[in-house]
């Protein structure tokens, strides 16, 4: 059995891990790496194992760093399963959608300026639209907590892992029929905290004789949680007391729900006035309907609060969704709170919904 880590070793984002096992080629996540085009498309583009000798991709969770050069892979001639969780190929499913169409408008975009100083040679995006809808065939829905098989010796369960809708961690029990050992190795993803809204708390795995695991934060300590509402009520009542116009940029997926759904419980427990709230993003609305259409992900306060009194935490009266990027935002009105999203503000191309 063999490991190499060929994306988010030593750097952040393009999560790849290749494990190598009875003869058989198997990816746990198949992520972009994130940045400047100058820094990261060449890289992006190398799939540094022959796509059509893969056997099978194992995918923790939505987020491009995890997911983003699917695409690719299949492009160059993946034909295996992708396994994810139901939530997880959902979110896929506008997630990478999304990263082709900014992908296409930023080639669309830099060839305009290729072609005005009078450069022939144009660029091409990763992918397109349509290799992203033709990657979505791939995928392999597997629910929590049960195992299923992955390759000759190897199986696999899912594991809630509490960080975005559908994540998972992934357990492989292993038998190496060369050596005849038999291993648990745990791949975990990205691991959520305890007690964030919405979602359930992170599984604790119980054994693993190899562990795999992100150290973005291995140096920090997170602020504690227990007192956000508090925050929240307080930049929200000093805004609104004066008038103005509260605006929080927010990754369409994961934070943008987190958001809308402390202040929905805020103003339930008139701790803060009641505002309109605008979610100034296609991509948002897309999310928080796949977050609609799985409440099995949701924690037990989340039903308390709002499931089991028959209301929805995303689509109360208060709040618009904005369906359209031409949609002009400057006719949403003081005194509100707006969420906007990553393309609103033009942050770096597939940057982290």
């Amino acid at each position: 059995m063999r490991i190499k880590f060929l994306g988010a070793a030593r750097e952040v984002t393009g999560s790849k891990h290749l494990l190598q096992v009875n003869g058989k080629k198997i990816f746990l996540d198949y992520g972009m790496l994130q940045g400047q085009r100058s820094e990261t498309y060449a890289k992006n583009l190398a799939t540094l194992v022959d796509p059509r000798e893969i056997d099978a991709v194992i995918l923790s969770h939505a987020h491009i760093d995890h997911s983003g050069n699917l695409p690719i892979l299949i492009k160059k001639g993946y034909q295996g399963p992708i396994y994810s969780t139901f939530a997880t190929k959902d979110l896929c499913s506008y997630m990478l959608r999304d990263c082709a169409y900014i992908q296409e408008k930023e080639i669309e975009y830099l060839n305009q300026k290729l072609q005005n100083k009078g450069q022939k040679d144009l660029l091409a995006a990763l992918y397109t639209l349509p290799d992203a809808e033709n990657t979505l065939k791939y995928f392999q829905r597997k629910v929590y907590d049960s195992e299923f098989p992955v390759a000759s010796g190897v199986t696999a369960i899912f594991r809630d892992a509490g960080h975005i809708l559908g994540s998972a961690s992934v357990t492989l029990n292993i038998e190496d029929q060369e050596t005849g050992k038999k291993y648990v190795l745990v791949y975990t993803g990205d691991l959520g905290r305890k007690r964030l809204p919405i979602l359930r708390d992170p599984v604790l795995i119980q054994q693993a004789d190899i562990l795999i695991t992100e150290s973005t934060y291995g140096n920090r300590l997170h602020e504690t949680i227990e007192d956000v509402d508090e925050k929240v009520a307080a930049i929200v009542n000093r805004t609104a007391g004066r008038g103005g116009k509260i605006i929080i940029p927010a990754f369409a997926l994961g934070r943008t729900q987190e958001v809308v759904y402390t202040i929905h419980k805020l103003m339930n427990k008139k701790a803060i006035p009641d505002l309109p709230i605008f979610v100034d993003s296609p991509l948002a609305c897309d999310v928080t309907e796949v977050f609609r259409n799985h409440p099995e992900c949701f924690d037990r306060d989340t039903y308390l609060n709002f499931l089991d009194k028959h209301e929805d935490p995303f689509g109360f009266h208060r709040l618009r969704y904005t369906h359209s990027e031409t949609e002009d935002s400057s006719s949403i009105p003081k005194e509100t709170v707006e969420l906007i999203s990553s393309r609103t503000i033009r942050s770096i191309p597939c940057a982290r919904a």
